[in-house]
C-alpha cells in the first residue's frame, strides 16, 4: 500500500533518469559464520549478469565467531565485497548506519545474512524502486502464519501496535530486507534500537512507501540473537519516543516548546493565582489562612508555572540552535525546475 502523509525528499535527478544505476547492498552480521560466506555468493551471482552495478557491504558486528575471517577472505577474492568490522557489538542500528555511511548507491537494500528470505527477492526490491517508490519493505508473510512459535505471535503484536501509533500499515518492521533510495538512506539517523522502527521514522521523509509479501524459511545454520523478553520491554520503552519523536519531525513547529510549556505554565500560573486571589479575599475578610493547605498549593502552582514558561523559552532556543547548527532543514524537496 502506498504512502501519501510525509515531507517530500530530495532525489538526485540523475538517478532517476535511467543510466548506469549503483545498489549497494548493506549486510548487517553478528554470528553469521555459517551464513555470511552463503549470502555473498548468492549476492555475487545475482549481480553478475545484472542491468546495475553492485557493492556488498557486510558489516561485522562484533561477532565472537569466525565472521569476520569469512567477510575479509570474500573481500579479497572479489572486488564488489566491501567489509566493516565494528570494534564491538554495538547493535542492529550502527550495523546498518555503519553500511549506509560507507554505501555509494543510488539504491540502499538491506539484506540479513540468515537467509531467511530468498536472495532473488533483491531483483523485485529493485523494480519497486525503479518505479519510482522511495522505500520498500518486505513482509515474511509466512512467518506469521497458524502455528508458529509465540515469537513471532507476540513480534505480530508488535507491529499493529507500532503502525497504531505512527499510522504507518506495514505488516514486517522486522524483516531484513528492505530498499532505499540513496538520499532516504543518507538522512536516516538510527540510535539505541531505532532499526525496529524503520518504516516509521523513514514516512517522515519519504511519502511513497510499498510493502509486499515474500518466502520465509527458518534459518539453516546458527539462531537469531534479536529475542528474548528485554526485546519486548525495549519495544514498549521505545514507543513513546517514537510517538513523539514522529510528530515533533512531522510538525516540528506546531509543538514549539515555548507554546507547549508556556500555555501548560500558564494555565497552572493561573490557578494558583485564582486560589491566591480567594485566599486574599479570605484575608480581608479577616479569617486565618497561614495554615490553609490551598495557600501552599497556590505559591506551588504559581511558582511551576513560571518554570514550565522558563523551561519553553529555554526550549526554544535549543531547537533554534539544533537546525541552525546542523544546518538541518524543516523539510526535504524531491526535485526543483531552474
Amino acid at each position: 500500500m502506498e504512502k501519501n502523509k510525509s515531507l517530500l525528499v530530495n532525489i538526485d535527478s540523475n538517478s532517476q533518469s535511467g543510466g548506469n544505476k549503483r545498489i549497494s547492498i548493506v549486510i548487517p552480521c553478528y554470528n553469521e559464520e555459517g551464513n555470511i560466506g552463503k549470502t555473498l555468493d548468492g549476492l555475487i551471482d545475482l549481480a553478475k549478469n545484472h542491468k546495475y552495478d553492485f557493492e556488498f557491504i557486510a558489516v561485522n558486528d562484533g561477532s565472537k565467531d569466525g565472521t569476520w575471517e569469512v567477510i575479509k577472505k570474500y573481500a579479497g577474492e572479489h572486488d564488489k565485497v566491501k567489509g566493516i568490522n565494528l570494534m564491538g557489538n554495538f547493535g542492529q542500528s550502527a550495523a546498518y548506519m555503519a553500511g549506509f555511511d560507507m554505501a555509494n548507491g543510488d539504491y540502499v537494500i538491506t539484506v540479513s545474512a540468515d537467509l531467511e528470505t530468498p536472495l532473488e527477492t533483491v531483483n523485485k526490491v529493485i523494480d519497486y524502486l525503479d518505479e519510482g517508490y522511495d522505500f520498500v519493505n518486505t513482509n515474511r508473510a509466512q512467518r506469521w502464519g497458524a502455528g508458529k512459535s509465540g515469537r513471532a505471535k507476540q513480534s505480530g503484536l508488535a507491529n499493529m501496535i507500532i503502525g497504531k501509533i505512527s499510522k504507518v500499515d506495514m505488516k514486517d518492521r522486522g524483516s531484513g530486507m528492505k530498499g532505499f533510495r540513496k538520499d532516504i538512506a543518507k538522512n536516516l539517523k538510527l540510535y539505541g534500537e531505532m532499526h525496529r522502527f524503520i518504516p516509521d521514522y523513514v514516512s517522515i521523509y519519504a511519502p511513497r512507501m510499498i510493502e509486499f509479501d515474500v518466502d520465509f524459511k527458518d534459518r539453516v545454520y546458527g539462531e537469531s540473537y534479536y529475542k528474548g523478553h528485554k526485546r519486548t520491554l525495549k519495544v514498549i520503552l521505545d514507543l513513546l519516543t517514537l510517538y513523539f519523536m514522529l510528530y515533533f519531525a512531522r510538525k516540528p513547529f506546531k509543538a514549539m516548546p515555548g507554546r507547549l510549556f508556556g500555555f501548560t505554565g500558564l494555565i497552572l500560573s493561573g490557578i494558583g493565582g485564582v486560589f491566591a486571589f480567594y485566599l486574599f479575599i479570605l484575608k480581608i475578610l479577616g479569617q486565618s489562612i497561614g495554615n490553609r493547605p490551598l495557600l501552599t498549593l497556590s505559591v506551588l502552582l504559581i511558582i511551576v508555572g513560571i518554570q514550565s514558561v522558563m523551561f519553553g523559552m529555554l526550549g526554544e532556543l535549543m531547537m533554534r540552535t539544533y537546525f541552525e547548527s546542523s544546518d538541518k532543514k524543516t523539510y526535504m524537496i524531491r526535485e526543483t525546475i531552474d
